[in-house]
């Protein structure tokens, strides 16, 4: 898997460079962009309309492969060790399912 990272003051967007299965807090997602922008609510959405969606279009993601993360936190404020990626409250595990997970949101990618 060939993934790249985007981040800017707004958003950090995961590109997995290709339609990949997801297993999320919320069960199995289909997507190639996992992005993260700040908001007061905490949720995790296939892009679709709301609050993000605009942001999100006009970064030219394409809303059926995109898996929305709205936090309170700063996208600028994450670690990445090895393969995975941490972020207050989120966590994607890019090389298959963690031993355990850490917190409320999650996501691996499937081998």
């Amino acid at each position: 898997m060939q993934a790249s990272l985007k981040v800017t003051p707004k958003l950090l967007l995961l590109d997995l460079g290709e339609v990949r299965r997801l297993v999320t807090q919320d069960g199995p997602r289909l997507v190639r962009y996992v992005a993260v922008m700040r908001s007061a609510q905490t949720s995790c959405v296939r892009m679709g309309r709301g609050a993000g969606h605009a942001h999100l279009m006009r970064a030219g993601l394409p809303p059926g492969e995109t898996l929305l993360y709205a936090l309170p936190a700063d996208p600028l404020d994450f670690e990445q060790e090895g393969s995975v990626l941490r972020l207050p409250g989120l966590r994607l595990y890019l090389a298959g399912p963690p031993e355990f997970v850490e917190t409320p949101f999650y996501a691996w990618v499937e081998p």
